[in-house]
Parts: structure tokens; C-alpha cells; sequence
């Protein structure tokens, strides 16, 4: 007598397994683009290079006492939302009330009892296309505050280079993660279909 066999049937369609897979593996994505890449969520701002006329005081500059405003000037006009900080090395902003904005200028006035030390301009401004534009720039006053900043090592900036470096770095991890996903779900459904072709004609 022979032995009958049943075979075991396994939904293998992309109407089944497959298409759970899938579904999750998207919605992995999803929100890995959301949590990871800051060019999935927002448009990436313009930076500094290009953006801007001028900036007072400029990049670099030692000053042998405080000044009494900052401005940038804009490559065109901008928008009354824009705005900018004067903060020291502790993260303490010197700018004095609200920015005075007229066309493409920005002008922020400093308190007046603003100390020898770093500081650094950072500004966030949009175009009245709509288009965002970011960026910084550091002076020091007094000459000896000048000199021990250039002393110091440690005192690393994130550069409107660095802010395009990190995004391109985390669309990079996120493409990676992708890549994964996808390299990894097509094994599990290889493997799952392989052992259910063994099972049905065990």
C-alpha cells in the first residue's frame, strides 16, 4: 500500500507572505527617512557661499572693541520671519532686541556691555521666493581673547561645509539602511519559499 503525502501548501503569492514583507519593509523606510535624513523632511537651505554680499563684522575679524549692530546683507530680499543670534563661546546671545529688516538687509543690534571674547553670527533668513538660507560667521574683540582662540583646539565650529557634509553623510545612511532592508527581505522570502518546496515534497 501506498503512503499518501499531503502537501503542505504555503501562500508564496504577492498577495500573501510576500506582500506583508513588503508593506513592512516600506512603512521601515518610511520612517527611517523621517527619523534619519534631515533632506527627507526639509529642503535643504542655501548656505553662507553665494547667499550673501556681505556681513559686518566680516568672517574673521578682530575687533578692538564690541560692536554696536551686525548685518548681512542678502543676494536678494528677504522675508520679516528671518532672524539672526550673536552668541558667545558658552552659548549666551548678545543680540539686542528684534532684527531690523529692509529689503535684502538684516540688522541686529549688540548689547552694549558685551565683553572681549568669540562670537559668532548665526543667521536663518528666507527669500521671498521662499527659498531658506542659513549661515555664520565669527569675529573675536579684543585682541587677547583673539589670541587665545586660536590657541584652543577644541574649539571646532560647524561650518555652513560641515552642515552640507552631514547632510549628504545621513542620506548616504539612509540609502545603507535601505539597501539592507531590501538585501535582507529578499533572503527571508528565498529561505521561506526553499523550506516550504522541501516541505511539500517531504
Amino acid at each position: 500500500m501506498k503512503r499518501s503525502v499531503a502537501a503542505r501548501v504555503t501562500d508564496t503569492s504577492d498577495t500573501g507572505w510576500a506582500a506583508r514583507i513588503r508593506r513592512r519593509v516600506g512603512l521601515i523606510v518610511a520612517v527611517a527617512l523621517a527619523a534619519g535624513s534631515p533632506l527627507a523632511v526639509t529642503p535643504a537651505p542655501a548656505f553662507a557661499h553665494g547667499a550673501t554680499h556681505s556681513i559686518t563684522p566680516t568672517a574673521g575679524a578682530v575687533l578692538a572693541k564690541a560692536p554696536q549692530r551686525v548685518e548681512v546683507v542678502f543676494a536678494a530680499e528677504i522675508t520679516s520671519d528671518s532672524s539672526a543670534t550673536v552668541t558667545d563661546h558658552t552659548g549666551t546671545d548678545w543680540a539686542d532686541g528684534p532684527p531690523v529688516i529692509h529689503g535684502a538687509t538684516l540688522r541686529h543690534q549688540v548689547r552694549a556691555d558685551m565683553p572681549d571674547g568669540w562670537y559668532e553670527i548665526s543667521w536663518r533668513a528666507t527669500f521671498t521666493d521662499g527659498h531658506p538660507v542659513a549661515g555664520t560667521a565669527e569675529f573675536t574683540v579684543g585682541a587677547e581673547a583673539a589670541a587665545a582662540a586660536a590657541s584652543n583646539p577644541f574649539r571646532a565650529r560647524l561650518t555652513h561645509s560641515g552642515v552640507v557634509a552631514l547632510y549628504a553623510a545621513s542620506g548616504v545612511a539612509v540609502l545603507a539602511l535601505l539597501l539592507a532592508i531590501m538585501t535582507l527581505s529578499r533572503g527571508v522570502y528565498s529561505a521561506s519559499k526553499a523550506a516550504s518546496g522541501e516541505r511539500s515534497t517531504g
